[in-house]
């Protein structure tokens, strides 16, 4: 990928525009850009009578089973009382997205995206987890990965 610095004074104070050949392009640049530019890189995440504070890029993956929310790290996985959505919204990151009705991924943690029966894949996660990615959102992540 080619990219190129323009300074642009004609350009109101804070805004920055982004130009790509394409839509796939785009999405792979402000993910980079949106990992760098967050201000929380943490988040607090109640699990029983306590707090625990995980960097959001230690998440691989989050799956819903029960009602209960699982938090998958590279160390460790932690335990809590939220919905996926509600989880997603606080993370409030292009990095992180829902892959299925009850999981979300961590893009960036994908070591390789595999076939599945009835058109639905596969993600083999950094930490060795696999995450199903239904049919509804295969699309979705093989534009944001580039494939």
């Amino acid at each position: 990928m080619k990219v190129n610095l323009i300074i642009d004074s004609s350009l109101d104070e804070g805004e920055v525009q982004v130009h790509a050949q394409n839509a796939t392009v785009g999405a792979r640049v402000l993910s980079y850009v949106d990992h760098f530019t967050k201000d929380k890189e943490n988040i607090t995440v109640k699990s029983n009578d306590e707090f625990t504070v995980i960097k959001k890029m230690d998440i691989v993956c989050a799956e819903v089973h029960n009602k209960i929310l699982t938090i998958y790290t590279s160390k460790e996985s932690i335990q809590t009382y939220k919905s996926l959505t509600m989880f997603l919204d606080e993370l409030n990151s292009n990095t992180f997205m829902q892959v299925s009705k009850s999981e979300l991924l961590n893009i960036q943690k994908i070591k390789k995206v595999e076939p599945s029966f009835s058109g639905n894949l596969i993600a083999v996660m950094s930490n060795g987890q696999k995450v199903n990615i239904s049919r509804r959102f295969v699309s979705i992540l093989k534009e944001r990965l580039g494939i």
